[in-house]
C-alpha cells in the first residue's frame, strides 16, 4: 500500500485523498463499492480520523465519492457529462452501457417551413421525425424530437424501431457522418402531458427546452444535418457552458446530473 510522506510540505489529508483518488480511478474500487470506514483508513495510513475526514471531504466535493448516513462511503459513478444537442450528438461518441436511447415514435412527417428552411431542403423532401427518450439506468432524463432529410439517414430509419432502444453500438462514424458545429438556444419551459407521463413527473413541471440545429462536415464545408427540439428535466439536470479553443466551437452547452441525483443514481449501481 502506498504510504504518506510525513516529511513533505503537502498536507497529509491532501496526500491521502490523492492516494484514494488514484485507487478509485485505477479500478481498485468500482462505482457503488463501499470504501473502508474512517477508523479503518485511519489505522491503515497511521493518521487521525480528522485527516481522513478532510481527505474524504475533498473527494466528495470532486464527486469521486458519496456518503449515505448510517451506511457508509461509496464510490460515485463517473459524472454524466454530455454536450447538449440533438439525437445525432448522442450518436457521435460511444455511450455507456447504462445509457439508453429508446425510440418512442418514428414517422415521415409534414413539417412547418421553419424546419425545412433550417435543414435547407426543397419543399418536396420527405422529412423523417424520430422521437427518443434518453435514460440513465432507467431514469428518464430527456425527450428529443429530431427531424432529418430521410434520404440522408437510411441507416437511422432502419435502426429506429418504435418501442426499442437504439443499438448501443450505433454511431455516426459507421455511416460516414462527422458533426461540425451546433446552433442552439436554451430556455426554461414546462413539460406537456406526453413528456410528463414519460418522465413520471407532474404535468407542467419545469424543463429546459433546447432548440437545436446540428451541422455535419462535407466536402463543401458544413451542411445542416438535424433539427431538434429537446426537453431536459429541470429537476434532475443542470447546464454549464464550456469555452473551447479558437479552432473549435466557441461555446458548448454541457448538461450533467445535479449532485443530489448523482448520489441517487450512484446508490443504485
Amino acid at each position: 500500500m502506498q504510504q504518506l510522506d510525513r516529511r513533505s510540505f503537502v498536507p497529509l489529508y491532501y496526500q491521502l485523498q490523492e492516494i484514494l483518488k488514484e485507487q478509485i480511478e485505477s479500478g481498485r474500487w468500482k462505482p457503488g463499492d463501499s470504501l473502508p470506514s474512517e477508523p479503518e483508513l485511519a489505522r491503515s495510513f497511521g493518521v487521525s480520523r480528522v485527516v481522513v475526514r478532510q481527505a474524504l471531504a475533498i473527494l466528495e466535493d470532486d464527486h469521486q465519492i458519496f456518503r449515505i448516513r448510517g451506511r457508509g462511503t461509496f464510490v460515485a459513478r463517473p459524472k454524466l457529462d454530455y454536450r447538449a444537442g440533438g439525437l445525432s450528438r448522442l450518436l457521435a461518441a460511444p455511450r455507456g452501457e447504462d445509457v439508453t436511447v429508446q425510440v418512442l415514435d418514428k414517422r415521415v412527417a409534414a413539417v412547418e417551413r421553419s424546419i425545412r428552411d433550417a435543414l435547407e431542403v426543397p419543399d418536396d423532401t420527405e422529412i423523417l421525425r424520430v422521437t427518443t427518450l434518453l435514460s440513465l439506468q432507467g431514469l428518464p432524463l430527456a425527450i428529443t424530437y429530431s427531424f432529418f432529410d430521410q434520404d440522408a439517414v437510411p441507416w437511422l430509419d432502419s435502426a429506429a424501431q418504435v418501442g426499442r432502444n437504439l443499438p448501443s453500438s450505433l454511431m455516426l462514424s459507421q455511416h460516414g457522418v462527422e458533426l461540425a458545429h451546433s446552433q442552439l438556444s436554451i430556455e426554461a419551459s414546462q413539460c406537456g402531458q406526453f413528456e410528463a407521463d414519460r418522465f413520471g413527473i407532474a404535468h407542467r413541471s419545469a424543463v429546459f427546452l433546447v432548440l437545436c440545429t446540428e451541422h455535419r462536415k462535407s466536402a463543401q464545408g458544413t451542411l445542416p444535418f438535424e433539427v431538434a427540439r429537446i426537453e431536459y428535466r429541470g429537476d434532475l439536470l443542470q447546464f454549464r457552458l464550456k469555452a473551447s479553443a479558437p479552432d473549435g466551437d466557441a461555446i458548448a452547452a454541457i448538461f450533467e446530473l445535479s449532485e443530489t441525483v448523482e448520489k441517487l443514481v450512484g446508490s443504485l449501481s
